[in-house]
Order: structure tokens, then sequence, then C-alpha cells
């Protein structure tokens, strides 16, 4: 089993007066393993690898790995 690590945790944001997205930290969780998620386009999905993440309130988070940081602790 590998040992749980903790990640700093971001989202994209866009300021209205802004065309440029942002990153926004939005806290620190647990890192679980690497998962698989989706978005949708006009010709069909398009696939790539995300986090999970445990946050402190115990909610679970599937986020784009290029939205996280490790942390050492």
């Amino acid at each position: 089993m590998c040992e749980k690590r903790g990640v700093d945790v971001y989202e994209y944001c866009r300021e209205e007066r802004n065309a440029c997205r942002t990153k926004k930290w939005i806290g620190t969780g647990i890192f679980c393993q690497y998962g698989i998620d989706y978005e949708e386009f006009e010709d069909g999905p398009g696939n790539f690898t995300s986090a999970i993440v445990e946050m402190p309130d115990g909610s679970v988070k599937n986020i784009s790995v290029d939205l996280i940081n490790f942390i050492d602790e």
C-alpha cells in the first residue's frame, strides 16, 4: 500500500474582465490514487488522467492532474 501524500488542490477561475483563466487554490487534501475522467466534445469524449483526492471534510474530488501539487509534510 502506498503512503498517503498531501496535495494542494486548485481550480480554474475566470475573471469577468479578463479572458484568461487562472488557477485558484481551494484547499489541501490527501491523494488517494490516480483515476480517469472525460470531457464531452462534439465528436465524442476526450479522456484524461485525474487525481482522486479526499478533502478534510470527508468529501472526495476527482480532479485533473494539472490542478494538484504534491506537498511535503
